[in-house]
């Protein structure tokens, strides 16, 4: 990977375009040359989750393959949820609820749209992306083969011990950026300082936007890469 090709990572959106679009341009994103990641999590809790799907939407057709949305745990509730196949239907759609599923069905009808009729688009999401060298999923892996996981895993996962080649993941949020070697020693990662990238670990990067916190995201050049957060403005 050279410094020219750009990577990109952003995760757990839940609806906050205004800091999305704030972070990508501290990131000095380019969608005519880099490639961007999203580690999952676009829709429920936020204040614009029509909105993330709208601009990602669009942005799909500009950017085609250097585009990768990662599907995350709320993706694949609302996917469950809206199955007319899925004999578990009921209970899906009750959990989904449980977890802000609500905010997103209005927020489109808010839109004269139904999130049912764009289920291919978020089934055409991935559950890992991976490159020579490091692994992209939601929430996190046990085996550094992404196919030797079960969804459970990849989708809502929590473990920190994973040691295996470089993971980047979002889903549990915490108050600052994190680094988890695998073996019990971790580290704060601070915005923009740059650091080369590790071998092996995890690295977390849901930085709670949707709680109040901040939305960070993750630009590798080479062999380093460095940090960009941006406050978030969700009032709870």
């Amino acid at each position: 990977m050279s410094a020219d090709n750009r990577i990109l990572i952003i995760t757990d959106l839940h609806g906050c375009l205004d800091e999305c679009l704030k972070l990508l341009e501290a990131l000095r994103f380019d969608e005519k040359k880099d490639t961007l990641i999203n580690l999952g999590d676009t829709i429920d809790r936020g204040p614009q989750i029509y909105e993330v799907f709208e601009y990602f939407h669009a942005l799909k057709e500009r950017m085609g393959d250097r585009l990768i949305l990662i599907r995350g745990n709320h993706e694949q509730m609302m996917l469950d949820a809206t199955d007319k196949k899925n004999p578990d239907r009921g209970e899906d759609k009750q959990l989904w609820y449980m977890n802000s599923g609500d905010k997103t069905v209005y927020s489109f009808l808010n839109h004269k749209h139904r999130i049912q009729d764009f289920r291919d688009w978020y089934e055409s999401m991935p559950f890992y992306y991976m490159n020579e060298r490091f692994i992209c999923v939601h929430a996190s892996l046990k085996n550094e083969d992404p196919r030797l996981n079960d969804i459970n895993t990849l989708i809502w996962g929590r473990d920190t011990d994973y040691g295996g080649k470089l993971v980047l993941t979002g889903h549990t949020p915490y108050k600052l950026p994190m680094y988890f070697r695998g073996n019990g020693a971790h580290a704060f990662l601070e915005t923009g300082k740059r650091y080369y990238l590790e071998k092996n670990g995890m690295i977390a990067l849901d930085t709670g936007c949707v709680f109040g916190y901040s939305l960070t995201g993750m630009a590798v050049e080479g062999d380093v890469f460095y940090l960009e957060s941006i406050k978030s403005g969700v009032k709870n």
